[in-house]
């Protein structure tokens, strides 16, 4: 025999046990069912409606109700709503041989299983007993099916959900060149799919000399401690996938909202999404929840398209972000061009009129520039230039922003810092300048700069073009008073006069 689902729900149902429960039965009609009963029946004899319990009967087995006529008119509704409700529990008319009631009459009577007559026989109870199982096969197959639609909506559901994330994915990810918003947007949608509740990446690239330099994008933290952990938690994840060390990185913060952890890294409450394009990886996804991730197979498949299309999202934003900075950068002296500071000035001066906090402005002018390259070539001078360049990005703090602003000129914008603080930067400025020593076709020489130093004090209503008019000012006094020195706004000149 080959068994199908079908057969054998069927040869299950036939092994279940069916009960025969006699309700008020003369006693020698009781006596004529017991002699007679079918195997894998049990009989329970009763004669109150009260002693059954239809509301708990096993689903798994079938129940039949023999009464007469007169106990079925004497039953009240409740008993037969609870038989009607109940499917796998029937009723079957018992009448003697004297009793006149007919087929007809009993179906007026109300629903019935059958009519059994007297004298009652093993065949006309085993088909009683078969009839009550098929119909509830019937109603198990019913059932099953009914279960498996409702599994299979369930599934769709789902599935309708999964694609609806995977596709505000592709759509919102696509539509930002800002690493910080992908990474927000994958914040946003990675809480809405699995019980996730920050978010934090490792790139990686080899510079030039194949050492592998790494960018850490961090969540907030709760203390430093916590944020020491995650630290190697993500450069741990880099050295596994580079198969090298990583000592060169430098960490950038996440400054969006609900993006804090305040737990332990843990493998089993972090989902480690690979970034890679083709096959080259070069970064890793990380989000972390508070709780272990107890994830399906259908979501981790959908977790890993959504790596695959924010993979892409990140390539673009980080080749798009290292393009504006080239494009942003002097040629010559690999600081800032006088573009990028207009902007930034332009965004600084807002910042100060919407949070008044000092704004301080340093400009920079190298001293008989001109001579120097009639001197000793053009080379020579831009030997020089790059080196300013060089001696500004050691010696200013990384929030500040120093640019070339033409020619020998150079500007650096100083955000909360105030004119005496701004002072003390340009003159430690001014003297490692004029300390340096440069050579170019076997001679050597040294250069110095005038400095002029402006602030902006806390005012909101102090305009933001005087900022550069007044620095302006300070280094044409620099100048007239003799090179080589720093002057402020308020006229106050330091430094060492050279001649001309």
């Amino acid at each position: 025999m080959i068994l199908n689902d079908n057969t054998i729900t069927k040869e299950l149902s036939m092994q279940q046990e069916t009960i025969f429960w006699l309700l008020d039965l003369p006693e020698e009609i009781a006596k004529e069912i017991e002699h007679n009963l079918p195997h894998g029946c049990q009989l329970f004899v009763t004669n109150s409606i009260g002693t059954m319990d239809l509301n708990n009967t096993d689903p798994s087995s079938a129940s039949i109700i023999f009464l007469t006529a007169s106990t079925f008119e004497k039953s009240e509704s409740d008993f037969h709503q609870a038989v009607a409700d109940q499917y796998n529990v029937h009723q079957v008319l018992v009448i003697d041989e004297k009793s006149h009631v007919n087929e007809a009459e009993s179906n007026d009577m109300g629903s019935f299983l059958g009519i059994i007559r007297r004298p009652i026989t093993p065949g006309s109870l085993s088909r009683l007993r078969d009839k009550a199982l098929e119909i509830q096969e019937l109603y198990t197959d019913l059932h099953l099916m009914a279960r498996e639609i409702t599994l299979e909506r369930e599934l769709l559901a789902r599935k309708n959900l999964q694609l609806e994330f995977l596709n505000r994915i592709l759509t919102k990810s696509s539509s930002s060149l800002k690493i910080d918003d992908v990474l927000r947007i994958a914040k946003q949608e990675f809480s809405g799919l699995i019980d996730s509740r920050a978010i934090a990446t490792v790139f990686w690239k080899k510079n030039e000399n194949q050492e592998i330099n790494a960018e850490l994008h961090l969540p907030e933290f709760k203390n430093k401690n916590l944020k020491n952990k995650w630290r190697e938690n993500l450069l741990g994840i880099g050295r596994r996938f580079t198969h090298r060390n990583i000592e060169n990185f430098k960490e950038i913060n996440l400054n969006f909202e609900d993006n804090t952890i305040s737990w332990m890294p843990n493998p089993l409450q972090q989902i480690v999404i690979p970034l890679k394009t083709g096959q080259e990886s070069f970064g890793a996804l990380v989000v972390a929840s508070d709780n272990v991730l107890k994830l399906g197979k259908d979501q981790l498949q959908i977790i890993h398209s959504a790596g695959n299309h924010l993979a892409l999202a990140l390539r673009n934003a980080l080749k798009y972000r290292d393009l504006r900075f080239e494009a942003d950068l002097d040629g010559l002296t690999s600081v800032y061009n006088r573009q990028h500071f207009n902007r930034v000035l332009r965004i600084e001066l807002k910042r100060h009129q919407r949070n008044p906090k000092p704004l301080s402005l340093i400009m920079l002018d190298l001293d008989y520039f001109k001579r120097l390259n009639d001197t000793y070539g053009h080379i020579a001078g831009d030997l020089v230039l790059k080196k300013v360049g060089s001696l500004l990005e050691e010696t200013v703090r990384e929030t500040d922003i120093a640019a070339r602003y033409g020619g020998e000129e150079f500007v650096v914008i100083l955000p909360e810092t105030n004119e005496e603080q701004a002072w003390l930067l340009a003159e430690r400025l001014r003297k490692k300048i004029g300390k340096t020593s440069f050579s170019y076709d076997n001679k050597r020489f040294n250069v110095t700069a005038s400095i002029g130093v402006a602030s902006l004090k806390p005012n909101p209503l102090t305009p933001g073009d005087s900022l550069i008019s007044q620095a302006d000012q300070a280094l044409y006094m620099a100048k007239n008073s003799g090179r080589n020195m720093v002057c402020t706004s308020a006229d106050i000149c330091v430094g060492e006069a050279v001649s001309s």
